[in-house]
């Protein structure tokens, strides 16, 4: 008998699936790219997401309930929509809603291939994928805090010699702090993960997959607990002189795996009360179609849709190198000198272009920067937590001026005032938030946008912000006439 050379279905499953993931890999590299940096990071809060990708391509594999033959042609809508909200999310620069983006690729995958209802039969391995996305840092915080009630709980109850400030403890030998990596979250978001896999293989009843998920969080809590208090315990037995004390990353997880193994075994026994559990043992149904073919085929088009466009676009602009600078008439007697914006305490993190004009205006000292973005990416960006708008200034406050707002700080020698705002094409903003949405208002022009700062010089000493703006006045109102082309 000639043996079937064909795939089997869940094996012809995965070959669409990765086709699929592939194709949005060159549509979307910096993405992808971005979770493999997040997941390659070893002993960090979300080193656990291959593995975690494992478990969701076994889990998958193993319970074929969603694998039948039903393409859907919602698929397509979904694609598009996932394609707009990317173009949109890469506009304002949000790395996170790129990546949150992922699993909804995947679930487009499935809906192209086995339809609404099947899909939904594979959701609770699609949605764990968002526990190895940065979307549980807002936990840090608080975790962080009940590790440090805890642990000096015990010290104190030890009768330990220790001060304790806030996050730091004062032993005789040292100072030892419960940081961000102790708050515990990496095993926190492990242990969920095992105990959502296990209970969706494994249970069927309600209740005990609950629990299961319960324990296993309780579980991981207290580990992380105990694996903090030992290393204080190591730290002043060995007059923090262990290397457990430097290097405790590959302990923290030995004690988790202790306690998982643990859980392992108490599950297997719980199993046993799970009645309703009855074990898919069905291949799944899954074949080669027209109506497959174009579906999938025109779900991957919608998705690259706009993404394609945008990147078209893009090239066409950068294909420009020339920025052109149109000073209003107030600055018209400034000159423009070869220095680094540097000097200046400005820093904008990946400006493409830097101009610098410097001169006398009004009888006061004034220097304009203007620092451009032709592209920007992560961290190559106008609005940007780490730019600086004078030496030692962040945030500065809004004032009222002629052409609107403006933001404003005084230097820290307390000789001049600097003044700032943001220029997209022809819009002029203040805010983040503004900012982004002038950028995606403008996303299918590709303009450059440009950072536009003022440092004006006061009469011996300033005064304050609101008193030195009247003596400016005429000046800074002429900031939002800058015209970046």
């Amino acid at each position: 008998m000639e043996k079937d050379r064909n795939l089997s279905p869940i094996w012809l499953a995965f070959l669409f699936i990765s086709v699929f993931g592939v194709v949005c890999y060159f549509i979307i590299p910096d993405t992808f790219q971005s979770i493999h940096t997040l997941w390659s990071q070893n002993n960090h809060t979300y080193s656990h997401g291959y593995i975690l990708l494992g478990f969701v391509a076994y889990a998958l594999f193993v319970d074929k309930r969603w694998l039948y033959h039903q393409p859907s042609l919602l698929a397509i809508p979904l694609a598009l929509a996932a394609g707009i909200v990317w173009v949109a999310s890469n506009a304002i620069q949000v790395l996170l809603i790129q990546q949150m983006l992922l699993p909804v690729l995947l679930f487009t995958a499935l809906l192209a291939l086995v339809g609404v209802k099947n899909s939904f039969k594979a959701f609770v391995p699609i949605l764990a994928l968002y526990l190895a996305l940065p979307v549980a840092d807002f936990l840090i915080t608080p975790l962080q805090d009940l590790t440090s009630l805890v642990v000096t709980t015990l010290l104190r109850w030890q009768g330990i010699t220790a001060y304790i400030e806030g996050y730091d403890i004062h032993l005789p030998y040292g100072v030892m702090r419960i940081s961000d990596g102790c708050a515990g979250v990496n095993y926190l978001l492990a242990g969920v993960c095992i105990g959502l896999f296990y209970s969706y293989l494994n249970l069927r009843k309600t209740s005990l997959k609950l629990w299961a998920i319960s324990l296993i969080v309780i579980l991981s809590l207290v580990g992380n607990w105990l694996r903090v208090w030992l290393l204080i315990l190591i730290g002043y037995y060995s007059k923090m002189e262990s290397g457990l004390v430097h290097e405790h990353g590959f302990f923290g997880w030995v004690i988790f795996a202790l306690f998982a193994v643990g859980y392992f075994f108490y599950m297997r026994k719980l199993e046993v009360k799970d009645i309703d559990f009855q074990p898919a043992d069905n291949k799944g149904e899954l074949s080669v179609s027209g109506k497959l073919v174009a579906v999938f085929s025109i779900t991957l088009i919608a998705f690259s849709a706009m993404p394609l466009t945008i990147k078209l676009l893009d090239d066409q602009s950068s294909s420009s190198q020339i920025v052109n600078i149109t000073l209003p008439e107030k600055f018209k007697g400034l000159t423009e000198v070869q220095e680094a914006s540097e000097n200046y305490g400005i820093k904008i993190s990946g400006a493409d272009y830097s101009h610098i004009y410097a001169g006398n205006v009004n009888g006061l000292d004034v220097t304009l920067a203007i620092l451009t973005f032709r592209e920007q990416k992560q961290g190559k960006e106008l609005i940007y937590f780490a730019n600086r708008y004078g030496p030692g200034i962040k945030n500065g406050k809004k004032v009222e001026v002629n052409a609107g707002e403006l933001n404003a700080a005084m230097l820290p020698n307390e000789m001049g005032i600097a003044y700032w705002g943001y220029k997209v094409a022809n819009t002029f903003t203040t805010g983040g938030l503004e900012t982004k949405l002038a950028q995606l208002r403008q996303v299918f022009s590709s303009p450059f946008a440009s950072a536009v700062v003022l440092h004006v010089s006061c009469d011996r000493y300033c005064n304050g912000i609101e008193e030195e703006l009247q003596v400016h006045g005429d000046i800074v109102n002429a900031i939002p006439e800058v015209e970046v082309n």
